[in-house]
């Protein structure tokens, strides 16, 4: 007999009362436990949803087709589509979940606008392949603590939603979209546009610390700065500036995480003219300064290790 119980369900719906956020809107985020055999019945997605298995097994069904998921998978819904889920037949299951709405949607066309950085996850959601993805960036740490914070609403809660909201959305983005450099199928050198863009990528890769600006890759190419920075987004879809910024964002923290460098060594290494520039760009990035997010992250894997 299946059971149909939710050991505990924890959830913050804003549909009546949505919360604006700089770059989405809010319509809900909670965590929901239940017994095995549970099921979520089947309904129209309204906003954009990400869900992460936090424990046990279970499936989601996006438009009739089902994905079996698991502890540490992630999955992805967009407006317009039938959800259903539900819990192992063994197991209980507990899941994440966030759905909000981005504040430039489709219908405004997806223009290049330094204001929403988020188009082009929006774009990207749209039309991915799969909804299912295994986290590789430990999105369990940020789900907590955004879960935490709507617990406990303090001062300065909107500042910490919204930065673990942001780090929510990218880390989706990356743990299903970002490959795309590494897996990038264009014959090096060939002349058209996907050779120049592969080109441009592992110069990138294997000069990482050495650059002294984006300017070296078009002179090591051969192009002017603009026409490879057009060819780039175009072929790509992402600016050549926020792909080098990305890049060195993963770097930077591979090396905080490596716990081998002090953040001035870090900064050093990075080619920043000096500690309060690096903190600055960092806390900029990621909403933390490089010594809160150590102590927050770094330290954090340090003792579940």
């Amino acid at each position: 007999m299946l059971h149909e119980r939710k050991r505990f369900h924890f959830d913050n719906l804003y549909f009546l009362n949505p919360k604006q956020y700089e770059f989405f809107t809010l319509y809900q985020i909670g965590d929901l436990c239940c017994d095995s055999g549970y099921q979520l019945r089947e309904h129209t997605q309204v906003c954009y949803e990400i869900s992460y298995v936090m424990s046990g097994k279970g499936w989601f069904s996006t438009d009739g087709t089902r994905s079996d998921v698991e502890a540490g998978d992630v999955y992805i819904n967009i407006p317009g589509e039938a959800h259903a889920g539900g819990a192992d037949a063994k197991e209980p299951f507990r899941y994440f979940y966030l759905g909000f709405l981005f504040n430039l949607q489709p219908e405004n066309g997806y223009r290049e606008n330094v204001e929403s950085p988020f188009i082009h996850i929006q774009k990207m959601m749209d039309k991915r392949e799969t909804p299912l993805a295994k986290d590789r960036l430990d999105m369990q740490h940020t789900f907590l603590s955004a879960l935490r914070e709507f617990r406990s609403l303090s001062h300065y809660s909107q500042v910490m939603t919204q930065t673990y909201l942001n780090q929510l959305i990218v880390l989706m983005y990356r743990n299903f979209f970002s490959d795309w450099d590494s897996a990038y199928h264009a014959e090096p050198g060939d002349g058209a546009t996907g050779g120049i863009v592969y080109d441009a990528i592992s110069y990138i890769d294997t000069h990482m610390l050495t650059m002294k600006d984006l300017a070296e890759v078009s002179r090591e190419l051969g192009y002017s700065y603009s026409y490879l920075s057009h060819l780039f987004t175009e072929e790509t879809g992402i600016s050549l500036r926020n792909f080098y910024s990305q890049k060195r964002l993963q770097k930077i923290i591979e090396l905080m995480k490596s716990r081998t460098c002090s953040i001035t060594e870090i900064a050093s290494t990075m080619q920043y003219q000096s500690i309060h520039s690096f903190s600055r760009a960092f806390k900029k990035a990621v909403g933390l300064s490089p010594t809160e997010y150590i102590r927050l992250y770094v330290k954090d894997e340090r003792d579940q290790a």
